[in-house]
């Protein structure tokens, strides 16, 4: 198995052990077109729920000053808070699969 390969399958692996960390320095130190790619997309995969959940965040804020309401404010933060785990723990089944996907061919 060459280091590419390894690099582009542990870029994606890696939202289990260093989820920012390991894609950023090995896009920033790669010359790899191929494994810049991969570790620039891996980067962006596990960014993703970190933005939707600020997003989140801003919604449930948002509605608790308009609506100056408890129940609609709860019953919109349950919704989302279940919305966004799920995604969450989708995107890191996506980001396992492909890094095994990746080391297995």
């Amino acid at each position: 198995m060459n280091e590419q390969k390894i690099l582009n399958g542990l870029s994606y692996i890696s939202i289990i052990f260093a989820p920012f960390l390991f894609p950023l320095i090995v896009y920033l130190v790669s010359n790899n077109s191929d494994v810049k790619y991969h570790a620039s997309r891996a980067l962006k995969l596990h960014l993703l729920p970190i933005i939707l959940t600020i997003i989140a965040l801003i919604i449930i804020g948002a509605t608790g000053l308009i609506t100056n309401d408890a129940q609609p404010t709860a019953i919109l933060s349950g919704i989302l808070v279940i919305g966004i785990a799920i995604l969450d723990v989708a995107l890191a089944i996506y980001n396992l699969v492909i890094g095994i996907k990746i080391l297995s061919n």
